[in-house]
């Protein structure tokens, strides 16, 4: 059964850079992107990309199948809800 209204992805990313201790500026050098990539990720601007994912699983938060799959998750409920929402 669908999650109904699944979190952002960046919401899990913010966490675990909490858990790190990382700021988004040490995280995203680590991660090979821009502060501001970053940044637009863990605030729920943009989704995560594949290259993204890898980036992720290179660092060893989860791996890029998992992070993929919570990004389609969060894709799919935003679109169901507006669909419902039409209706």
């Amino acid at each position: 059964m669908p999650m109904l209204n699944p979190t952002h992805p960046g919401e899990s990313i913010r966490e675990a850079l909490k858990a790190a201790e990382w700021t988004v500026t040490d995280a995203a050098r680590r991660l090979g992107v821009t502060r501001n990539t970053l940044s637009r990720l863990v605030n729920g601007r943009i989704g995560v990309s594949p290259e993204m994912a890898l980036a992720l699983e290179r660092v060893g938060w989860s791996n890029a199948e998992f992070w993929m799959r919570r990004q389609a998750a969060y894709d799919l409920a935003r679109v169901r809800s507006a669909r419902d929402s039409a209706a």
